[in-house]
């Protein structure tokens, strides 16, 4: 006697269960490699601060890494910039510097060289975590300066969906 055969249309959920559990897995090591290169930021911050005029700090530190640990990757003079300045463009902005985790570091790179003032930064990161842009949706709305557009059109104030 043949067994009954189930519907396949049943199985979905499984699949459902994997696609939603490495959606949180990614979205979480994003959190976390976020937070590191805050952290990588904020430590190269304070070095360069105390170092004296002239010193070479983060070629330095660049050079340390990849004698120390040469299969690390992506802390190279111009990446330990970018993490220091990604710390110092939102150390002190009360409102993003608790929502930058929420964003890649593709998408904290293109706001960082394209946003001219701390507002504009402000407004992509809120924008772009509102509407959920990829980096293409991100440069375009950028390169079309939504920023400045918004502020000339509607005032001083962000869009209501952003607030």
């Amino acid at each position: 006697m043949p067994r009954e055969q189930l519907p396949v249309a049943d199985f979905q959920q499984v699949l459902t269960i994997v696609n939603e559990a490495r959606s949180r897995a990614l979205r979480a090591v994003n959190a976390e490699m976020i937070q590191m290169y805050w952290n990588v930021g904020e430590y190269l911050s304070k070095l360069c601060a105390d170092a004296s005029y002239g010193d070479k700090v983060i070629p330095e530190v660049a050079a340390y890494i990849a004698h120390e640990a040469p299969g690390l990757k992506g802390f190279t003079r111009p990446n330990l910039y970018r993490m220091k300045q990604f710390y110092e463009a939102y150390y002190e902005d009360e409102i993003v510097s608790p929502l930058v985790r929420q964003l890649s570091w593709t998408n904290h790179l293109i706001i960082l060289s394209g946003a001219k003032t701390a507002e504009a930064r402000r407004f992509y990161v809120q924008l772009c975590i509102k509407e959920r842009y990829s980096k293409r949706e991100l440069e375009r709305q950028i390169d079309s300066s939504y920023y400045e557009r918004f502020m000339l059109s509607a005032g001083k104030q962000l869009p209501e969906h952003l607030e």
